[in-house]
């Protein structure tokens, strides 16, 4: 579903986002992954990024391991976590709504 040529990892989660009015549809999916596992979720626009990331976490029942990140539109979106380095974007600052999706755009998350 999602073309990187190369640049997946298995196990990473792709996201299609379907915009309307102000509720997000994603379609979230890993890649690599037999059979395939997926998971369709329903966001306000208004959600940050920092929040996706824990929404990600909570629906396919991740333990939040290790540090995560969205890549949209070539741009790193990084959760801060105590003891890590900050990085230059706040997460939880950035909503869905500032990105203004197109109808199908897809974007990583790793």
């Amino acid at each position: 579903m999602y073309h990187l040529h190369g640049y997946v990892t298995p196990g990473y989660a792709m996201t299609e986002v379907v915009q309307s009015s102000e509720i997000c549809r994603l379609h979230v999916m890993l890649l690599h992954v037999n059979p395939p596992m997926w998971r369709r979720l329903l966001v306000r626009s208004n959600t940050s990024i920092a929040d996706l990331h824990d929404i990600l976490q909570i629906s396919f029942e991740w333990t939040d391991f290790h540090l995560h990140r969205f890549l949209i539109r070539g741009k790193d979106y990084r959760v801060d976590r105590a003891g890590f380095t900050s990085f230059s974007t706040n997460v939880r600052k950035t909503l869905l709504s500032h990105f203004r999706f197109r109808l199908n755009e897809q974007f990583l998350y790793e």
